[in-house]
C-alpha cells in the first residue's frame, strides 16, 4: 500500500480493507455452519445461519456506501480506484455467497 498525503484517506482505505476481510470471514463461517447443519440435521444451527444473513447484507450495504463515498470525496486514481472497484465487486459476491449459505441452512431445516 502506498502512503498518501492525507492520513485520513489511508485510514479510510485500511478500514474498508479490514471490513471486507471481516465480511469474508463471516461468510466463510456461515457456509461452514450451514454445511454442518445440513450434515447433522441441527435445526438450531440452521436457524442461527438464517438469522445471521442480515449481518452479511448490512455489511454489504455499508461497504458499498463507504466505497462510493470514498470515490466521491477523494477521487482516487489508478491503483486505488481499481482496488475500490474490486472491493465493490468482491463485496457483492460475498453477499451472494451469504445468501447461498442461508439457502443451504433452509434446506437443512
Amino acid at each position: 500500500m502506498t502512503e498518501h498525503a492525507s492520513k485520513q484517506y489511508d485510514l479510510d482505505l485500511d478500514s474498508i480493507r479490514s471490513r471486507v476481510l471481516a465480511m469474508g470471514g463471516l461468510v466463510e463461517s456461515q457456509i461452514r455452519r450451514a454445511i454442518d447443519a445440513l450434515g447433522s440435521g441441527n435445526v438450531a444451527l440452521s436457524d442461527e445461519v438464517i438469522e445471521a444473513d442480515h449481518k452479511v447484507n448490512a455489511m454489504e450495504v455499508a461497504l458499498d456506501e463507504d466505497c462510493s463515498q470514498l470515490i466521491v470525496r477523494r477521487q482516487p486514481a489508478a491503483g486505488d480506484l481499481r482496488m475500490i472497484f474490486a472491493i465493490m465487486k468482491i463485496v457483492t459476491d460475498l453477499e451472494r455467497i451469504g445468501d447461498e449459505a442461508q439457502k443451504i441452512a433452509r434446506m437443512a431445516k
